[in-house]
Order: structure tokens, then sequence, then C-alpha cells
């Protein structure tokens, strides 16, 4: 039978493609949507002003990185099950991607972060 004969119903719903790509993805589109949404909204926010809602941008944009991670780390909690991690089986492969879900998450919420640090400190509209 092989690898796949230990997995149940509800393994192979988290290593189907869907949940382990949205950990991945999740970070970089994320910090692509905070980026490019904050730089076409300085010039409205400071005609109107309302700086609160570059804020807003960025927590929503924390938000679904945070739900990446959460995804994959429940990815990575229902396909660790005492397998080793090296091989190419589908427990093997959906390990590796959740685990690279927790690092993209964990990087872009730095960018994040890191690009939301001017605009807290300083006026965007100085």
């Amino acid at each position: 039978m092989g690898a796949a004969s230990d997995l149940t119903a509800g393994d192979l719903r988290w290593i189907s493609p869907l949940p382990l790509w949205s950990g991945i993805l999740a970070g970089p589109i994320a910090w692509a949507f905070d980026l490019e949404v904050r730089y076409a909204l300085v010039k409205w926010t400071c005609v109107s002003q309302r700086p609160a809602l570059l804020h807003a941008v960025t927590a929503a944009s924390l938000l679904v990185v945070a739900a990446g991670a959460c995804v994959s780390w429940l990815a990575l909690q229902r396909t660790a099950a005492h397998v080793p991690i090296d091989g190419g089986g589908p427990r093997q492969r959906a390990q590796f991607m959740a685990t690279l879900g927790l690092a993209s998450s964990a990087l872009f919420a730095l960018a994040i972060v890191a690009g939301a640090i001017p605009q807290w400190m300083l006026d965007a509209c100085q």
C-alpha cells in the first residue's frame, strides 16, 4: 500500500494543495497588498486627515498573515504524526510546505511591521 495507506480523511484534507499553498502565499500577498494600498492612500489620508486608515491597512495585512500562519500550523500538526521528515511521500511534502508557510508568515509579518514603523514614528503628511 505505501505511505498513503496510513492517511485518514482528515489528514488528506490538510495534505491537499489549497491549505498548504494558502499558508505559504498569505504572507507575500498580504505584504504586497499592504505596501501598495498604503502607498496609494497616503495622499488621500493627508487631505482627509484620516491617518488611522493607514494603520487599519497594516492591521488587516497582519491579520491575513496570522491566518496563513494558523493554516500552516494546523497543517503541520495534522501531518507530523511520527513520520520522518526525509522522503518524498505526501506527508513529508506537506510537512515541508507547512514549515515553509510558517517561516514565510514570520518573515512577511516582520516585513510588514518594519514597513509600518516609519508611519508610526513620523507623520506621513509632512
